[in-house]
């Protein structure tokens, strides 16, 4: 497959993944009559747009002969940087609450788990045929 056709397949996989579970989670959200104080669009679109920046971008690194056997170390890179990245954009709207409740941090959990499982699996194949 080539690097073009593998870009259109992870954009359309991460936006699938975004409508998706962004619908069914506030559809629940709105049936459950629950209300959060967290920007739950902002995160899922954050966490769309990083983890679709990660896998271009890994994608492109494994067609050189410079990056593509030391990609796990710059996985695990990118995973602190986008730690730190949310920490910076949430800041004002998550991290200056008094506290978060049980339900606010559970639903803050499930994007990152939502959207790290499409990227890891993405990054985890282009690794293991960089090995062959």
């Amino acid at each position: 497959m080539t690097v073009i056709k593998k870009i259109v397949l992870y954009v359309i996989s991460f936006l699938i993944l975004f409508a998706i579970s962004y619908g069914i989670h506030t559809r629940i959200l709105d049936t459950m009559d629950i209300y959060l104080r967290v920007p739950l669009f902002s995160i899922y679109l954050f966490h769309l747009i990083i983890s679709l920046l990660i896998c271009i971008g890994f994608v492109v690194l494994a067609t050189t002969d410079k990056w593509s056997h030391q990609l796990g170390f710059v996985y695990l890179f990118t995973f602190i940087t986008k730690l730190l990245l949310f920490a910076i954009f949430f800041k004002n709207s998550i991290f200056e609450m008094e506290s978060l409740t049980k339900t606010e941090s559970f639903n803050l959990l499930i994007p990152v788990f939502l959207f790290l499982f499409l990227e890891v699996y993405f990054i985890s194949r282009i690794i293991s045929k960089k090995q062959y």
